[in-house]
């Protein structure tokens, strides 16, 4: 049977019927850019898929599970990759008592399901089937009627737009509360996976972070905090980053991740969202970190109404936004953050020469943007003398127009000073 194309022409449900229909025995394979993946049929019948790069990979889905313990996964993952041993994860950790083999089996069905629901949401990709093609060393399989699955697809998807539809966007931030029907109620129940949810709602995390580290898939996490929801058990605030660029905003940006959240946490008394923006690059879904905080507002918190909270008011506009983007975010990202800030802080470590240099990236990255207004900051990570400010501006090709302002990763004071510099930039430059 001859069977290849591109989902825009030839949808996944039609694809699945027609091999279904045939009885075939092979795999599909489909490929959009750098995302491929795999699904594998006998007699027309759906028992094993894949998708690379995993959404959740195996270990990982343990663990959060709590299946198994990071250490665990750790003994496992160093056997694996030992030059006495080599084997699937699973196996591994089955073999040693980490596991027994029903945990293992659920999580493996778990992990196919995902990966062939997934395909689902893909609208364009190349695919072809392969007739005769099996999986090899593979033990756990999950049986799958391929009516079910489509059904199930088509649902998922009619569901996800409902939660959007009621959510709105994931970049929001959940917090538990409660509303007149609960009190009618008099008691709250909750089922285990509702518990593992609201296990990651701190107030800071958007929906995205909480889908990420609840344990759950995507699709059943999304569906636990849709139902508390609607049952009035949270609530949700309107997304911080989403103020960049609509008032004023400063980018902090530097070779270190911990060292840029520091920072920001210092800044505000640790009172920090974290978004999970998913950005869209190459044709495909990149996870971008970013950390957000407001400058001047009630303890750092986002200033914007609860969805679901009666009488919140009207939105008040936060005095400065400052926020910080994963080290590894592609460029592409970045730009689109830069190019609605009002200003950049660029930290420095400046231990030495060659800490300072490390800066020197960030430096070309903001010049390459035009003429923002910018201020390198700089600290000690380590030790008690620093590189003098002469130096670094050498160092660094900094102008006579950038300042350079020194500052301690755990002082508020000194690290308020920086912003406030920044500001007096942006002030000055619009005067």
């Amino acid at each position: 049977m001859l069977l290849q194309g591109n989902l825009r022409e030839f949808n996944l449900p039609n694809i699945l019927q027609l091999v279904k229909m045939s009885a075939k025995t092979g795999s599909l394979s489909i490929q959009r850019e750098k995302e491929w993946g795999k699904i594998f049929f006998n007699r027309g019948q759906i028992y094993y898929a894949f998708s690379a790069p995993q959404a959740m990979p195996l270990g990982e889905r343990l663990v959060k599970a709590g299946k198994i313990t990071p250490t665990q996964l750790k003994e496992a993952l160093a056997e694996q990759a030992s030059s006495k041993r080599s084997g699937r994860l699973g196996m591994i950790l089955l073999e040693s008592g980490a596991i027994d083999k029903q945990a293992l089996e659920t999580a493996v069905k778990e992990q196919i399901e995902d990966a062939t629901f997934n395909f689902f949401s893909w609208t364009e990709g190349d695919f072809e089937f392969t007739a005769d093609e099996t999986v090899d060393n593979e033990d756990i399989v999950a049986e799958m009627n391929v009516e079910n699955v489509i059904m199930e697809g088509c649902r998922r998807i009619d569901e996800w737009e409902l939660i959007f539809d009621q959510l709105g966007s994931l970049e929001r931030v959940p917090h538990l509360s409660w509303d007149e029907s609960v009190e009618e109620r008099g008691e709250v129940k909750l089922t285990a996976d509702e518990w593992r949810v609201i296990c990651q709602m701190d107030g800071r995390r958007d929906i995205n972070t909480v889908l990420k580290d609840s344990g759950l898939d995507r699709f059943h996490s999304a569906k636990v905090i849709y139902s508390l929801f609607s049952s009035g058990l949270l609530t949700v605030s309107e997304p911080l980053i989403e103020g960049i660029g609509k008032g004023l905003s400063v980018a902090v940006r530097g070779p270190i991740d911990i060292y840029n959240e520091v920072f920001l946490n210092t800044l505000t008394d640790s009172n920090v969202t974290k978004h999970l923006r998913i950005e869209i690059i190459d044709d495909r879904e990149v996870e971008i970190p970013i950390f957000a905080a407001t400058l001047g507002a009630d303890n750092g918190q986002p200033s914007g109404p609860k969805m679901g909270e009666e009488n919140a008011g009207e939105a008040a506009e936060p005095e400065t936004i400052v926020f910080t983007a994963s080290v590894s975010a592609p460029e592409q990202a970045w730009r689109r953050l830069a190019g609605e800030s009002s200003a950049f802080v660029l930290l420095a470590n400046a231990n030495s020469d060659d800490s300072v240099r490390a800066s020197k990236r960030d430096i070309e990255f903001v010049k390459s943007l035009g003429d923002p207004p910018i201020v390198v900051a700089t600290y000690l990570s380590t030790g008690d003398d620093a590189v003098p400010a002469a130096a670094i501006q050498q160092i660094l090709g900094l102008g006579a127009d950038v300042p350079v302002v020194s500052f301690s990763l755990r002082d508020r004071e000194s690290v308020t000073a920086v912003v406030e510099e920044a500001l007096k930039l942006v002030d000055a430059k619009t005067k």
